[in-house]
């Protein structure tokens, strides 16, 4: 019966296809530029999958290297696809984040935020990294240095800055432009008629 699914599995046209990322370069103040949020924190909570494929995990800032952010801060993940990244609270790990549109952080798994590994067991991010946890959250401490955090009303503000704008006049604004256009229709008019009556 093994040899039977193993079989079906091998011919299967639906192939499993692993995550193919890049290689990743060491980590270099160069490299964060790419990244709008970066900072070391732990995993509040977790939203399972929705039907897009998206999860949602809530993290507590402990340490903020780049961007504007509040002492929480909310993240989307891929969790469906072969490139499916795993949250799990109390998990500590070093987030490098993109805004997706406005105030929406997203986070992937071929970029460089990784785990805080547990006492005892393999750091699988060390071959990749160079760096083991410790020595990468020191890096990121004294070449990009501990940022504030945002408030809310700061982040709204930055946040209507970012969306399309559409100003309207004041209701004075639109009467002197009522009456402008009126001044051109009628200027128009009187020239228009001056000249079919000289054609005449």
């Amino acid at each position: 019966m093994r040899k039977l699914f193993l079989l079906i599995l091998f011919l299967s046209p639906f192939g499993i296809k692993a995550c193919e990322c890049p290689p990743l370069e060491l980590i270099s103040k160069d490299l964060c530029s790419q990244y709008d949020v970066i900072f070391y924190g732990r995993v509040d909570s977790i939203i399972p999958c929705n039907t897009k494929g998206i999860g949602t995990a809530y993290f507590t800032v402990i340490n903020l290297y780049k961007g504007s952010a509040q002492k929480q801060i909310i993240l989307d993940y891929d969790c469906t696809s072969s490139c499916m990244m795993s949250f799990a609270k109390d998990e500590e790990w070093i987030i490098y984040s993109m805004y997706q549109h406005f105030d929406l952080l997203t986070v992937n798994l071929c970029g460089h935020s990784r785990k805080k590994p547990a006492k005892g067991s393999v750091d699988f991010y060390q071959a990749a990294s160079q760096r083991s946890f410790e020595e990468e959250n020191e890096f990121l401490k004294n070449s990009m240095g501990l940022q504030g955090f945002a408030s809310v009303n700061k982040l709204n503000e930055q946040q209507k800055e970012l969306q399309p704008h559409n100003v309207q006049p004041s209701a004075l604004n639109k009467l002197w432009l009522l009456l402008a256009s009126l001044v051109v229709m009628a200027g128009i008019y009187l020239i228009s008629k001056k000249y079919f009556r000289n054609g005449k």
